[in-house]
């Protein structure tokens, strides 16, 4: 079976549902074109909101919205020069008007506040380079030249900004900078174990795979990674609609 079969029958599988229509599978496909941010500021937010990704923070931070004056209207500059350090940030927070969900406990290291606040000033500091989304994107273009440039970027951002993984800061990139990368997440290792495309249990790895698969069917990675995602979990998010897929039985058929 040539590769980019297992694309399309992925895609098929997903279309047998009688819930599932070709649009909604469309719509999930390029949501990636509506989620860009615009601006910088729009940016610094989409860090802000994917810094939350972890088992219950949101239900902790609240709507961070609320935090908007503190923040200077999500001005990257401005939050990075007034707060020096993380712990002004929470100590500015908790003496706010903001009584956030979740308790601010400043000496746990593993309070959702504390690695939220730090999160909050990394991304600040990392963005301080760029003043607009046209300086932004000139930086990411630079990493998109090959497949070893473009490996580089979650990497750098793993490093650069507090919490981020790997595969959460492929996530990030994703879904708010670039159709051209994938997460290596849970459905998308199990499929591409399943199928072959893959033989490695680590992340960077599976994600150079994924990759290099990608560029061979030439189907963009944000495509590939979606179609798989909706395979695993049966999620139709956009459109409210979940259905009883499995991964499991989509690699069963397709190896029969």
């Amino acid at each position: 079976m040539r590769e980019i079969e297992y694309y399309n029958k992925a895609k098929s599988y997903l279309l047998s549902f009688d819930q599932v229509t070709a649009e909604m599978l469309e719509d999930h496909i390029n949501e990636w074109q509506i989620r860009k941010p615009e601006t910088i500021k729009d940016l610094f937010t989409a860090f802000l909101v994917h810094a939350q990704n972890r088992q219950g923070m949101p239900n902790s931070i609240g709507n961070i919205q609320n935090l908007s004056k503190l923040l200077f209207g999500f001005d990257h500059i401005k939050v990075a020069k007034a707060y020096g350090d993380w712990a002004v940030l929470f100590d500015a927070i908790k003496s706010s008007s903001y009584q956030p969900p979740g308790r601010m406990v400043k000496n746990n290291n593993k309070s959702h506040w504390v690695i939220y606040c730090k999160a909050i000033i990394s991304i600040a500091q990392f963005l301080s380079a760029y003043k607009n989304m046209g300086e932004f994107r000139q930086f990411v273009d630079g990493f998109l030249t090959n497949e070893q440039s473009k490996l580089a970027l979650p990497l750098l951002l793993s490093e650069e900004i507090f919490g981020f993984g790997f595969a959460l800061a492929c996530d990030f990139l994703k879904e708010n900078v670039s159709p051209e990368f994938i997460k290596p997440d849970t459905h998308i290792n199990d499929i591409a174990q399943g199928l072959g495309i893959t033989t490695s249990s680590r992340n960077y790895q599976i994600f150079k795979d994924v990759e290099a698969y990608c560029a061979r069917i030439n189907v963009t990675p944000y495509a590939v990674d979606k179609v798989f995602w909706l395979v695993g979990s049966g999620n139709f998010y956009l459109s409210g609609v979940k259905v009883n897929s499995s991964k499991h039985e989509f690699i069963s058929s397709i190896k029969g």
